[in-house]
């Protein structure tokens, strides 16, 4: 048996969210079956990645090792008259197995609103790794 540590490394912006915006207020929460990890940071536009080391969770891994789905949300607060929240989600699958070397999982998540119009692109990179 090997514990495997899962985090939710950083996220970065990948396209801004149009003219009048400014920076992303970000709330980034990944979740898999009870395990969460909930973090609000605000994310520069100009594409600076901001690092998070949230644990989500740390697993027991067999012989056989273990397959994990990680879902991954995103919601840009928008305030005042700007408009409403933008809100994305990805799904992530990481295979853990004893004593394996860090594995980055990088997912590129595109930002909606209500209406479904595109409005930026964040980048959101999770870690396995030996405990």
């Amino acid at each position: 048996m090997s514990k495997i540590r899962v985090s939710l490394v950083s996220v970065k912006a990948l396209e801004g969210q149009g003219i009048g915006e400014g920076n992303f207020e970000l709330e980034v929460v990944v979740t898999e079956g009870k395990n969460r990890a909930v973090r609000f940071e605000t994310v520069d536009q100009g594409g600076q990645i901001k690092t998070l080391n949230e644990t989500v969770a740390t697993y027991e891994v067999g012989p056989n090792g273990l397959s994990k789905s990680f879902v991954i949300d995103v919601t840009e607060r928008d305030k005042g008259t700007l408009g409403q929240d933008d809100t994305g989600q990805e799904t992530v699958t990481l295979a853990l197995a004893p004593g394996m070397s860090p594995l980055f999982k990088t997912v590129a998540i595109s930002l909606k609103g209500p209406n479904q119009k595109p409005l930026g692109k964040v980048e959101v990179k999770l870690l396995a790794q030996v405990a």
